[in-house]
């Protein structure tokens, strides 16, 4: 049986949710059955958690709950409310949506600020900064890097109405320029895309590692990834822990 440890965290990375048949989103996609599934076994023995109160608990240096588990949506597709909101309200299930600011209700297939408000309104999907324009921000000067952070965190704090602390590196590409630039711009916790398991307390030395969750997983890789943030299992979570800690 693949539990997590008592101290960790397991962040998932999604990006679309749809139907079946779709075959149009490529290896980031999910079938609503397979996500429902997915969000049975979280329910079951993990304890799912909302980015407020991980944030909380890193700023009032709180223990996560035991077997905690963050859902995160990248990218803010108009798919995660047609498909993914109606069973995270069935089964009562947090997310966190990073959002790009720009590109809410200009595209078709990008959520618009109503359904952004409905669901944040559910108190059980939040939304963090994905910058305005998902741009590679390791190519960009600090000026605009910072444009990317503030205008974003501006845009989402007015429209939610709550302080925006939270940001996803888009592509996940940063380097130590651009995180210096991402807590001088007010977050205080930053999500990249490399995979693992996240040691609690975070101490905020590299950013939030999650699981990829693809296409063709099947549920004993899904269950891999609660335990290691990786498919092939523990042993690849073993020799990649002995690497950070040379770091």
């Amino acid at each position: 049986m693949w539990c997590t440890r008592k101290k960790s965290l397991c962040i998932f990375m999604y990006h679309h949710i749809g139907e079946k048949n779709d075959e149009s989103s490529g290896s980031f996609f999910i079938d609503n059955e397979t996500f429902s599934q997915q969000l049975d076994l979280l329910v079951k023995k993990h304890h799912p958690i909302t980015l407020s109160e991980l944030e909380d608990c890193y700023v009032n240096k709180k223990e996560i709950p035991r077997n905690a588990v963050l859902l995160t949506f990248d990218d803010g597709y108009s798919d995660n409310y047609t498909y993914a909101y109606p069973l995270l309200l069935e089964k009562k299930v947090p997310a966190t949506i990073f959002l790009n600011t720009d590109k809410v209700g200009t595209e078709k297939d990008i959520l618009t600020w109503e359904q952004v408000k409905e669901m944040y309104e559910s108190k059980l999907v939040e939304f963090a900064s994905h910058g305005v324009d998902h741009k590679r921000l390791r190519k960009c000067s600090n000026e605009d890097v910072l444009f990317e952070l503030t205008k974003s965190k501006e845009v989402l704090e007015q429209m939610l109405g709550k302080p925006v602390k939270s940001f996803c590196y888009p592509y996940g590409a940063f380097d130590k320029r651009v995180r210096r630039l991402v807590f001088k711009a007010g977050y205080i916790m930053d999500f990249g895309t490399r995979k693992g398991i996240n040691s609690w307390p975070w101490k905020s030395r590299r950013p939030l590692l999650r699981a990829h969750v693809m296409r063709n997983d099947n549920v004993k890789d899904f269950q891999r990834q609660l335990a290691t943030g990786y498919k092939k299992g523990i042993i690849t979570w073993l020799c990649r822990q002995q690497s950070l800690s040379l770091k």
